[in-house]
Protein backbone atom coordinates (compact mmCIF):
# COMPACT_ATOMS: atom_id res chain seq x y z
CA UNK A 1 0.00 0.00 0.00
CA UNK A 2 0.90 3.61 -1.16
CA UNK A 3 1.86 6.22 1.81
CA UNK A 4 -0.65 8.64 -0.28
CA UNK A 5 -3.87 7.73 1.37
CA UNK A 6 -7.07 7.41 -0.46
CA UNK A 7 -9.89 10.36 0.36
CA UNK A 8 -12.57 9.20 2.68
CA UNK A 9 -16.10 8.65 0.93
CA UNK A 10 -17.62 11.54 2.91
CA UNK A 11 -14.56 13.97 2.25
CA UNK A 12 -15.05 12.81 -1.52
CA UNK A 13 -18.94 13.73 -1.45
CA UNK A 14 -18.53 17.19 0.58
CA UNK A 15 -16.29 17.99 -2.45
CA UNK A 16 -19.41 17.32 -5.31
CA UNK A 17 -21.47 19.69 -2.65
CA UNK A 18 -19.20 22.36 -2.79
CA UNK A 19 -19.01 22.00 -6.65
CA UNK A 20 -23.09 21.65 -6.95
CA UNK A 21 -23.98 24.07 -4.14
CA UNK A 22 -21.00 26.80 -2.69
CA UNK A 23 -19.05 26.94 -5.79
CA UNK A 24 -21.10 28.22 -8.11
CA UNK A 25 -20.70 31.46 -9.29
CA UNK A 26 -24.65 32.27 -9.55
CA UNK A 27 -25.24 31.38 -5.40
CA UNK A 28 -24.86 34.00 -2.58
CA UNK A 29 -24.65 33.47 1.26
CA UNK A 30 -27.11 32.51 2.75
CA UNK A 31 -29.13 30.52 -0.11
CA UNK A 32 -30.70 27.37 1.13
CA UNK A 33 -29.10 23.25 0.17
CA UNK A 34 -31.65 20.54 -0.29
CA UNK A 35 -32.14 18.61 2.82
CA UNK A 36 -30.49 15.73 3.71
CA UNK A 37 -32.69 13.21 2.71
CA UNK A 38 -32.62 15.48 -0.79
CA UNK A 39 -29.21 14.97 -0.45
CA UNK A 40 -29.24 11.27 0.00
CA UNK A 41 -31.45 10.75 -3.18
CA UNK A 42 -29.50 13.47 -5.47
CA UNK A 43 -26.10 11.95 -4.67
CA UNK A 44 -26.57 8.34 -3.97
CA UNK A 45 -25.30 8.33 -1.01
CA UNK A 46 -25.73 6.91 2.64
CA UNK A 47 -27.72 8.66 5.82
CA UNK A 48 -24.51 8.37 7.78
CA UNK A 49 -21.88 9.57 4.58
CA UNK A 50 -24.13 12.97 3.90
CA UNK A 51 -24.38 13.66 7.52
CA UNK A 52 -20.50 13.37 7.51
CA UNK A 53 -20.19 15.22 4.60
CA UNK A 54 -22.11 18.17 5.98
CA UNK A 55 -20.59 17.77 9.18
CA UNK A 56 -17.02 18.86 7.49
CA UNK A 57 -18.66 21.26 5.68
CA UNK A 58 -20.16 22.95 8.66
CA UNK A 59 -16.74 22.25 10.66
CA UNK A 60 -15.17 24.80 7.41
CA UNK A 61 -17.42 27.37 8.03
CA UNK A 62 -19.53 26.81 4.99
CA UNK A 63 -22.59 25.86 5.50
CA UNK A 64 -25.24 25.85 9.00
CA UNK A 65 -28.06 24.45 10.11
CA UNK A 66 -31.29 26.17 11.57
CA UNK A 67 -33.27 24.54 13.83
CA UNK A 68 -36.56 23.71 12.05
CA UNK A 69 -35.58 25.74 8.62
CA UNK A 70 -32.91 23.21 7.01
CA UNK A 71 -28.86 24.13 5.60
CA UNK A 72 -27.53 27.09 4.66
CA UNK A 73 -24.80 28.87 3.20
CA UNK A 74 -23.29 30.99 5.84
CA UNK A 75 -23.74 34.26 5.61
CA UNK A 76 -20.49 35.16 7.73
CA UNK A 77 -18.46 32.51 7.11
CA UNK A 78 -16.01 31.49 10.20
CA UNK A 79 -12.56 32.46 9.97
CA UNK A 80 -10.51 35.60 8.31
CA UNK A 81 -11.51 34.60 5.02
CA UNK A 82 -11.18 37.86 2.40
CA UNK A 83 -13.34 38.36 -0.31
CA UNK A 84 -10.99 37.47 -3.11
CA UNK A 85 -12.01 34.98 -5.76
CA UNK A 86 -10.35 32.16 -7.45
CA UNK A 87 -12.01 30.09 -10.50
CA UNK A 88 -11.33 26.22 -11.12
CA UNK A 89 -12.68 24.87 -14.54
CA UNK A 90 -12.67 21.24 -15.33
CA UNK A 91 -13.49 18.78 -17.74
CA UNK A 92 -15.87 17.00 -15.91
CA UNK A 93 -17.24 18.19 -12.18
CA UNK A 94 -17.93 15.14 -10.82
CA UNK A 95 -15.58 12.75 -12.45
CA UNK A 96 -13.04 11.33 -9.38
CA UNK A 97 -10.25 12.47 -10.45
CA UNK A 98 -11.41 16.16 -10.34
CA UNK A 99 -13.19 15.91 -7.07
CA UNK A 100 -9.60 14.93 -5.84
CA UNK A 101 -8.19 18.15 -7.37
CA UNK A 102 -11.15 20.04 -6.03
CA UNK A 103 -10.03 19.10 -2.58
CA UNK A 104 -6.83 20.79 -2.77
CA UNK A 105 -7.70 23.17 -4.78
CA UNK A 106 -10.69 24.53 -2.69
CA UNK A 107 -8.42 23.65 0.91
CA UNK A 108 -5.23 25.73 0.07
CA UNK A 109 -7.45 28.72 -1.58
CA UNK A 110 -9.41 28.96 1.74
CA UNK A 111 -6.47 28.43 3.71
CA UNK A 112 -4.82 31.88 1.69
CA UNK A 113 -7.78 33.88 1.86
CA UNK A 114 -9.41 33.11 -1.27
CA UNK A 115 -13.19 31.83 -1.99
CA UNK A 116 -12.85 29.40 -4.86
CA UNK A 117 -16.15 29.09 -8.02
CA UNK A 118 -15.71 26.16 -9.80
CA UNK A 119 -17.70 25.01 -13.07
CA UNK A 120 -17.66 22.10 -15.50
CA UNK A 121 -16.50 22.35 -19.75
CA UNK A 122 -18.06 19.53 -19.97
CA UNK A 123 -15.53 18.62 -22.51
CA UNK A 124 -16.02 21.04 -25.11
CA UNK A 125 -13.46 23.75 -25.62
CA UNK A 126 -15.80 26.56 -26.73
CA UNK A 127 -17.51 26.08 -23.52
CA UNK A 128 -14.41 26.15 -21.84
CA UNK A 129 -13.48 30.04 -23.14
CA UNK A 130 -16.80 30.95 -22.49
CA UNK A 131 -15.92 29.99 -18.45
CA UNK A 132 -13.25 31.32 -18.08
CA UNK A 133 -14.47 34.82 -19.53
CA UNK A 134 -17.60 34.13 -17.14
CA UNK A 135 -15.44 33.65 -14.14
CA UNK A 136 -13.34 36.51 -14.56
CA UNK A 137 -16.48 38.75 -15.42
CA UNK A 138 -17.68 37.18 -11.72
CA UNK A 139 -14.65 39.13 -10.20
CA UNK A 140 -11.84 35.66 -10.30
CA UNK A 141 -8.33 36.98 -10.08
CA UNK A 142 -6.90 34.03 -11.23
CA UNK A 143 -7.60 30.72 -12.78
CA UNK A 144 -6.88 27.00 -12.54
CA UNK A 145 -7.66 25.39 -15.70
CA UNK A 146 -7.86 21.74 -16.24
CA UNK A 147 -8.28 21.64 -19.74
CA UNK A 148 -9.90 20.28 -22.62
CA UNK A 149 -7.40 17.74 -24.85
CA UNK A 150 -6.51 19.40 -27.78
CA UNK A 151 -6.24 18.26 -30.90
CA UNK A 152 -3.10 18.97 -32.74
CA UNK A 153 -5.26 20.90 -35.58
CA UNK A 154 -6.86 23.69 -32.69
CA UNK A 155 -3.31 24.81 -30.88
CA UNK A 156 -2.50 27.45 -33.57
CA UNK A 157 -5.87 29.80 -33.00
CA UNK A 158 -6.50 28.12 -29.58
CA UNK A 159 -7.53 31.27 -27.44
CA UNK A 160 -4.79 30.77 -24.46
CA UNK A 161 -2.05 32.02 -26.86
CA UNK A 162 -4.42 34.72 -27.73
CA UNK A 163 -6.19 35.69 -24.64
CA UNK A 164 -5.97 37.32 -21.59
CA UNK A 165 -2.32 37.12 -21.39
CA UNK A 166 -2.26 39.32 -18.30
CA UNK A 167 -4.43 37.15 -16.55
CA UNK A 168 -2.69 34.47 -13.96
CA UNK A 169 -3.83 30.90 -15.27
CA UNK A 170 -2.11 27.92 -14.25
CA UNK A 171 -2.57 24.74 -16.26
CA UNK A 172 -3.40 21.95 -14.18
CA UNK A 173 -2.85 18.58 -15.47
CA UNK A 174 -2.47 18.50 -19.43
CA UNK A 175 -0.65 21.35 -20.92
CA UNK A 176 0.96 22.69 -23.83
CA UNK A 177 4.69 25.20 -24.33
CA UNK A 178 2.79 26.79 -26.88
CA UNK A 179 0.39 28.59 -24.58
CA UNK A 180 3.46 30.11 -22.16
CA UNK A 181 1.40 29.55 -19.33
CA UNK A 182 2.64 27.98 -15.82
CA UNK A 183 1.91 24.50 -15.44
CA UNK A 184 1.40 21.88 -12.45
CA UNK A 185 1.62 18.32 -14.23
CA UNK A 186 2.63 14.64 -13.29
CA UNK A 187 5.61 13.34 -14.50
CA UNK A 188 4.39 10.68 -16.59
CA UNK A 189 7.19 9.99 -18.30
CA UNK A 190 9.06 8.45 -15.63
CA UNK A 191 5.67 7.22 -14.68
CA UNK A 192 5.50 5.12 -18.32
CA UNK A 193 9.16 3.99 -17.35
CA UNK A 194 8.69 2.80 -13.93
CA UNK A 195 5.26 0.93 -14.83
CA UNK A 196 7.60 -0.49 -17.58
CA UNK A 197 10.39 -1.18 -14.92
CA UNK A 198 8.06 -2.97 -12.99
CA UNK A 199 6.34 -5.38 -15.77
CA UNK A 200 10.05 -6.25 -16.75
CA UNK A 201 10.83 -7.20 -13.34
CA UNK A 202 7.61 -9.30 -13.14
CA UNK A 203 8.65 -11.68 -16.19
CA UNK A 204 7.30 -9.65 -19.18
CA UNK A 205 9.17 -8.98 -22.11
CA UNK A 206 6.43 -8.73 -24.84
CA UNK A 207 4.94 -5.31 -23.38
CA UNK A 208 2.83 -3.26 -25.82
CA UNK A 209 1.45 -0.29 -25.35
CA UNK A 210 -1.98 1.13 -26.43
CA UNK A 211 -1.15 3.39 -28.98
CA UNK A 212 -3.38 7.15 -29.16
CA UNK A 213 -3.68 9.07 -32.21
CA UNK A 214 -0.70 11.35 -32.73
CA UNK A 215 -3.33 14.20 -33.14
CA UNK A 216 -4.94 13.56 -30.19
CA UNK A 217 -2.37 15.80 -27.61
CA UNK A 218 -3.25 13.67 -25.17
CA UNK A 219 0.62 14.83 -23.08
CA UNK A 220 0.22 12.24 -20.21
CA UNK A 221 -0.52 9.31 -22.45
CA UNK A 222 2.11 10.26 -25.08
CA UNK A 223 4.72 10.66 -22.45
CA UNK A 224 4.15 7.53 -20.71
CA UNK A 225 4.70 5.86 -23.90
CA UNK A 226 7.41 7.46 -24.65
CA UNK A 227 8.95 6.50 -20.84
CA UNK A 228 8.04 2.61 -21.92
CA UNK A 229 10.22 3.44 -24.99
CA UNK A 230 12.90 4.07 -23.31
CA UNK A 231 12.54 1.94 -20.50
CA UNK A 232 12.50 -1.05 -22.99
CA UNK A 233 15.37 0.42 -25.13
CA UNK A 234 17.27 1.03 -21.51
CA UNK A 235 16.63 -2.99 -20.39
CA UNK A 236 17.90 -3.78 -23.95
CA UNK A 237 14.79 -5.48 -25.07
CA UNK A 238 13.42 -5.18 -28.47
CA UNK A 239 10.35 -3.51 -29.54
CA UNK A 240 8.76 -5.44 -31.77
CA UNK A 241 7.78 -3.01 -35.12
CA UNK A 242 4.24 -5.01 -35.13
CA UNK A 243 4.22 -2.98 -31.33
CA UNK A 244 5.10 0.35 -33.03
CA UNK A 245 2.90 0.10 -36.42
CA UNK A 246 -0.23 -1.06 -33.98
CA UNK A 247 -2.98 1.06 -35.84
CA UNK A 248 -3.78 4.40 -33.48
CA UNK A 249 -6.54 4.70 -31.57
CA UNK A 250 -8.92 7.74 -30.90
CA UNK A 251 -9.11 8.66 -27.74
CA UNK A 252 -13.18 9.86 -26.78
CA UNK A 253 -14.58 10.49 -23.28
CA UNK A 254 -16.87 7.32 -23.22
CA UNK A 255 -15.25 3.72 -23.01
CA UNK A 256 -13.28 2.49 -25.92
CA UNK A 257 -14.60 -0.13 -27.34
CA UNK A 258 -12.73 -2.96 -25.50
CA UNK A 259 -13.72 -6.07 -27.70
CA UNK A 260 -12.18 -4.55 -30.94
CA UNK A 261 -9.08 -3.76 -28.89
CA UNK A 262 -8.67 -7.27 -27.61
CA UNK A 263 -9.32 -8.91 -31.41
CA UNK A 264 -6.61 -6.29 -32.58
CA UNK A 265 -4.11 -7.30 -29.49
CA UNK A 266 -4.33 -11.00 -30.55
CA UNK A 267 -3.69 -10.61 -33.95
CA UNK A 268 -0.31 -9.00 -33.24
CA UNK A 269 2.67 -11.17 -33.78
CA UNK A 270 3.74 -11.84 -31.46
CA UNK A 271 1.15 -11.57 -29.40
CA UNK A 272 1.88 -9.60 -26.20
CA UNK A 273 2.25 -10.86 -22.91
CA UNK A 274 1.53 -7.39 -20.88
CA UNK A 275 -0.68 -4.28 -22.42
CA UNK A 276 -0.06 -0.75 -20.65
CA UNK A 277 -3.36 1.02 -21.09
CA UNK A 278 -4.13 4.59 -21.09
CA UNK A 279 -5.53 4.62 -17.88
CA UNK A 280 -8.04 2.16 -15.48
CA UNK A 281 -11.32 2.43 -17.09
CA UNK A 282 -9.51 1.97 -20.38
CA UNK A 283 -8.04 -1.24 -18.66
CA UNK A 284 -11.44 -2.69 -17.03
CA UNK A 285 -12.66 -2.43 -20.49
CA UNK A 286 -10.18 -4.78 -22.52
CA UNK A 287 -9.88 -6.94 -19.54
CA UNK A 288 -13.12 -8.01 -19.37
CA UNK A 289 -13.20 -8.18 -23.51
CA UNK A 290 -10.05 -10.39 -23.01
CA UNK A 291 -11.71 -13.19 -20.72
CA UNK A 292 -14.87 -13.05 -23.05
CA UNK A 293 -12.45 -14.45 -25.70
CA UNK A 294 -11.35 -16.71 -23.15
CA UNK A 295 -7.62 -15.33 -22.62
CA UNK A 296 -6.57 -15.72 -18.96
CA UNK A 297 -5.75 -12.42 -16.90
CA UNK A 298 -2.90 -12.05 -16.20
CA UNK A 299 -1.59 -15.42 -16.66
CA UNK A 300 -1.47 -14.64 -20.65
CA UNK A 301 -1.91 -11.27 -20.85
CA UNK A 302 -1.18 -9.09 -17.72
CA UNK A 303 -3.14 -5.39 -18.16
CA UNK A 304 -2.21 -2.30 -16.62
CA UNK A 305 -4.05 0.83 -16.25
CA UNK A 306 -2.98 4.34 -14.68
CA UNK A 307 -4.86 6.82 -11.91
CA UNK A 308 -6.48 4.28 -9.23
CA UNK A 309 -9.44 4.76 -10.31
CA UNK A 310 -12.29 4.46 -6.86
CA UNK A 311 -14.72 2.71 -9.14
CA UNK A 312 -12.07 -0.12 -10.12
CA UNK A 313 -10.72 -0.66 -6.40
CA UNK A 314 -12.77 -3.88 -6.11
CA UNK A 315 -12.56 -4.85 -9.64
CA UNK A 316 -11.26 -8.54 -9.91
CA UNK A 317 -8.23 -9.56 -11.34
CA UNK A 318 -7.03 -7.02 -9.49
CA UNK A 319 -4.44 -5.04 -12.24
CA UNK A 320 -1.38 -2.58 -11.39
CA UNK A 321 -1.98 0.98 -11.88
CA UNK A 322 -0.86 4.22 -10.22
CA UNK A 323 -1.36 6.61 -7.45
CA UNK A 324 -1.09 10.05 -8.63
CA UNK A 325 -2.03 13.04 -6.00
CA UNK A 326 -4.32 15.24 -7.55
CA UNK A 327 -5.22 17.10 -4.10
CA UNK A 328 -1.69 18.09 -3.88
CA UNK A 329 -1.06 18.83 -7.35
CA UNK A 330 -4.43 21.21 -6.36
CA UNK A 331 -2.93 22.81 -3.70
CA UNK A 332 0.53 23.70 -5.77
CA UNK A 333 -1.44 25.15 -8.74
CA UNK A 334 -2.92 27.23 -5.81
CA UNK A 335 0.27 28.19 -4.75
CA UNK A 336 1.50 29.31 -7.69
CA UNK A 337 -1.49 31.65 -8.46
CA UNK A 338 -0.90 33.21 -5.22
CA UNK A 339 2.52 33.39 -5.88
CA UNK A 340 1.45 35.35 -8.99
CA UNK A 341 -0.90 37.57 -7.59
CA UNK A 342 1.49 38.76 -4.77
CA UNK A 343 3.80 39.86 -7.11
CA UNK A 344 6.51 36.75 -6.18
CA UNK A 345 6.64 34.94 -9.76
CA UNK A 346 6.31 36.66 -13.01
CA UNK A 347 7.97 34.81 -15.52
CA UNK A 348 5.83 31.10 -16.48
CA UNK A 349 7.40 27.77 -15.04
CA UNK A 350 6.45 24.52 -14.97
CA UNK A 351 6.15 22.48 -11.80
CA UNK A 352 6.43 18.54 -12.00
CA UNK A 353 4.80 16.07 -9.33
CA UNK A 354 6.73 12.83 -8.99
CA UNK A 355 3.75 9.31 -9.35
CA UNK A 356 4.52 5.70 -7.58
CA UNK A 357 3.38 2.68 -9.36
CA UNK A 358 0.50 0.84 -7.16
CA UNK A 359 1.36 -3.00 -8.49
CA UNK A 360 -1.43 -5.39 -7.49
CA UNK A 361 -2.40 -8.66 -8.26
CA UNK A 362 -5.32 -10.55 -8.22
CA UNK A 363 -6.84 -11.81 -5.04
CA UNK A 364 -5.92 -15.76 -4.71
CA UNK A 365 -9.25 -18.03 -4.00
CA UNK A 366 -8.66 -20.44 -0.91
Amino acid sequence: MSAQKRLPTYVLLAERIKAEWVSRPDVRPGDKLPTQHQLRQMLGASRPTVAKALALLAAEGLIESRQGSGIYLRSTPLGNTRTRLLSFVAPRAHASLVLRAYYGIERRARQRGYQLLMASSENDVRHEEELVEQHLQAGAQGIVLYPVTRWRHQLPADYLRHRWRDVPIVIFDIGYEEWERPMVLFDNFRLGYEMTQALLAHGHRRIAFLPLNPDCLHRSIHERREGWLSAMQDAGVPVPQSYLRWTPLERREENIDGEEVAHQLLQISPVPDALIAWEDSTAVSIIRALQKLGVSVPEEIRVVGFDDLEATHFFQPAFPTSQPDFARLGEIAVEVLDEWLSGRQSTPRTYILSVPVLWREPRTLR
